[in-house]
């Protein structure tokens, strides 16, 4: 007895240094497994989440601090532990196997208190325990902020010295992945779905989102004021629903109406998604890079000037890359369409990307900046196509026969063809 009331106090330091820990491991497992979506809704959860929010802004910085209280605590405890180990052994009436089992205790009593039962604890609800202790850890953060950077430069010095020689690996050439699949099966059919596959990515890291999008006019837009109170009369343009500000200008999120359940059909809401912002001359698998990472389903398509021009979803992306190509020669995506009248001959509407078109007549656009037909009328007339305005395109001769309230309607017609029904006409 006389040997624990001389260490009770180290004792009890112990306990709360555990605690401490304890506090720090769970705030790790419970920040860093909370899943993408439930980081979003942090925001809407008061000043708890607020805080929880902008400590997760900068992970590495929050997960460098956690590290640091931790291997500081750790430190300590096992500094205590063995003062109060050393007491034992010395001590008349407990000797060395008590100080050698209580040096055992201890770092059992650390391993399961402070590490497995509060990770396990935290892994079960992420949200309420980032919630609980986002205050005392944004605190913590801010002490030690000043001596991070010296941690980093020092993470980054000694991983500089032990893999001095470490290179990314090169990138994988698309010729060789074609190769491969010429190589690896003997099955035509399965053979050229495997090329219209490789050809859809490899146009995806060529295409410009604008060729891709779908034009405003064509959206269905709801402002966010109504739309608690708003009802559907038809089916939008790619299953979203598009949010806007109070003034209808700036669309700031979609609505996933095709992914909703019964039971969500009545609480839009809170089923209203973030979209992100991209420039019309972005790469498409730039945008795909990016709605991934952000775990977005829609980007807004903006101009040079910041005004939103279209919208691209996700899945839109996924099948041009994935589905048959002869699903989009008849598909209206958004608004594109495309008719063959008769060998060299074709009616096209105006926001039918120009490149689709010059693919789908053999021959190459050098049009830089211009991504529809339309835009290819405009560029060549120098205003906003009118009926009769003609363009040349390689070979080809393009002409507004049709104005509808959405856009205009072009013919492609080879040179000999347009040239013999003008002498016709």
């Amino acid at each position: 007895m006389s040997a624990l009331a001389d260490v009770w106090i180290l004792l009890l330091a112990m306990a709360l240094l555990m605690g401490m820990s304890a506090l720090f491991s769970g705030s790790e497992a419970a920040y860093f497994s909370l899943p993408p979506r439930e980081r979003e809704r942090l925001r809407r959860r008061g000043v708890p989440g607020r805080i929880a929010a902008s400590l997760l802004s900068d992970t590495d910085r929050l997960l460098s601090a956690i590290l640091f209280w931790n291997l500081l605590i750790n430190i300590i405890y096992f500094a205590i532990a063995s003062i109060v180990g050393g007491k034992f052994r010395e001590h008349p009436t407990a000797g060395p196997s008590v100080a050698i089992g209580f040096t055992f205790a201890s770092v059992m009593m650390l391993i399961f208190f402070s590490e497995m039962l509060p990770k396990s604890i935290a892994v079960l609800s992420p949200t309420r325990i980032c919630l609980i202790v986002s205050a005392p850890l944004s605190v913590a953060v801010k002490i030690v902020s000043p001596v991070l950077p010296l941690v980093r430069t020092t993470n980054l010095a000694v991983s500089r010295l032990l893999w001095p020689s470490f290179q990314p690996e090169p990138e994988i050439d698309l010729a060789d992945i074609e190769r491969a699949i010429e190589l690896g099966t003997d099955d035509a059919a399965l053979l050229q779905r495997e090329r219209l596959v490789l050809q859809g990515l490899v146009e995806m890291a060529e295409m410009r989102i604008g060729e891709l999008m779908r034009l405003r006019s064509r959206l269905q837009l709801c402002r966010v004021d109504d739309l608690g109170k708003t009802s559907l009369t038809e089916y939008p343009p790619g299953g979203y629903l598009m949010v806007t500000d109070s003034d209808g200008d700036l669309i700031t999120g979609s609505v996933p109406i095709r992914l909703l359940r019964p039971s969500q059909m009545d609480d839009w809401v809170g089923s209203m998604e973030p979209v992100i912002y991209v420039p019309w001359s972005a790469r498409t698998a730039q945008v795909l890079d990016q709605l991934n990472q952000e775990d977005r389903s829609v980007a807004v398509v903006v101009n040079e000037f910041g005004e939103a021009l279209g919208t691209v979803a996700i899945d839109d992306i996924l099948s041009r890359a994935f589905a048959a190509r002869h699903d989009f020669d008849n598909e209206v995506l958004g608004e594109a369409s495309f008719q063959e009248l008769a060998p060299d001959h074709y009616r096209v509407y105006g926001t039918v990307s120009a490149r689709a078109l010059a693919k789908r007549l053999g021959i190459e656009s050098r049009e830089e900046g211009v991504t529809t037909v339309a835009g290819l009328i405009q560029r060549h007339n120098e205003r906003l196509p009118r009926v009769g305005d003609r363009a040349p395109l390689d070979r080809f001769e393009l002409q507004v026969v049709e104005a509808v309230d959405s856009g205009v309607w072009v013919e492609v017609k080879a040179g000999e063809t347009a040239a013999a029904e003008e002498f016709k006409g």
